[in-house]
């Protein structure tokens, strides 16, 4: 019995110094994790977590910045609203003319 009591001391010892116990975790979730951990990290749950924590701290500046961005977008088309549009002139002979000066010669005739 005593042994025994040593075993798991010295197996709580190692967990607290070198490992990571998560309770409570979804079936379906441990799940996942363990499959992923398996097919790209050869069961390392270490570096699965860490894979998975950094891309969720990308995702997370992402996601923080996203209001800013469609703000910055929203200006953008704003800005491209509010631009009067040249009124552009033709001449009964045809010839186009942009803010005073021709832009589109005659066909078939003179300068």
């Amino acid at each position: 019995m005593k042994e025994f009591q040593e075993k798991v001391k010295d197996i709580q010892e190692r967990v607290k110094v070198q490992g990571l116990v998560i309770n409570r975790v979804p079936k379906n979730i441990r799940d996942e994790f363990v499959k992923f951990a398996e097919e790209e990290f050869c069961d390392d749950y270490g570096m699965t977590l860490k894979y998975v924590w950094d891309n969720f701290k990308v995702w997370k500046t992402l996601y923080e910045n996203m209001d800013y961005k469609l703000n910055h977008i929203l200006e953008l088309l704003t800005q491209n609203e509010q631009k009067p549009e040249e009124e552009k002139r033709t001449m009964l002979n045809g010839r186009k003319l942009d803010s005073g000066r021709k832009v589109e010669k005659m066909k078939g005739g003179k300068k």
